[in-house]
């Protein structure tokens, strides 16, 4: 029971240190990229859709960086997928709203903003998270391989078992 209570209390102070968390570099980060957007709103569609490749390109090699500068092991793949998808979803935005109405390309910065503000903090905190799941595994995997006692008693026990 005691178990139960520790993790609610450790799952609660994790939520508060989140809460507290500024988010102002998600904010800066999504003006940024739809500043880009609206800067080129008079270009294509896949203009639009390789410019953000680019930029996000460079924004997840400089995540990374701190990342491991801080001593913390980024998803690699989940950083780049998450930007990928931002991506798609942008550029399909853009090509449906702009059949629609005029002002496609403000709608979707608008939309880029909340999205990377909003969603930015959360799916980080879940890719850091998973991230040093993986790490603490491999860790104990390894540490299970390399143990020479846990090995002999297991076939210790086999052994007895037959005799």
């Amino acid at each position: 029971m005691t178990e139960v209570h520790e993790r609610l209390r450790r799952l609660s102070a994790r939520t508060a240190r989140a809460a507290k968390q500024p988010r102002t570099h998600y904010l800066i980060a999504g003006l940024a990229v739809a500043g880009l957007w609206l800067l080129n709103g008079d270009k294509s569609v896949l203009y639009h859709a390789v410019q953000m490749l680019i930029v996000m390109s460079v924004l997840t090699g400089l995540q990374i960086v701190i990342d491991r500068h801080h001593g913390q092991t980024p998803a690699y793949v989940r950083l780049i997928s998450a930007k990928l998808v931002l991506v798609a979803v942008a550029a399909g935005a853009e090509w449906l709203l702009a059949q629609v109405t005029s002002e496609s390309n403000t709608i979707v910065a608008v939309g880029l903003v909340v999205l990377v503000t909003a969603a930015g903090p959360a799916l980080d905190r879940l890719a850091a998270r998973r991230a040093q799941a993986k790490a603490a595994a491999r860790r104990e995997q390894a540490h299970r391989s390399s143990d020479p006692l846990a090995g002999a008693s297991a076939h210790g026990a086999v052994s007895t078992r037959k005799d």
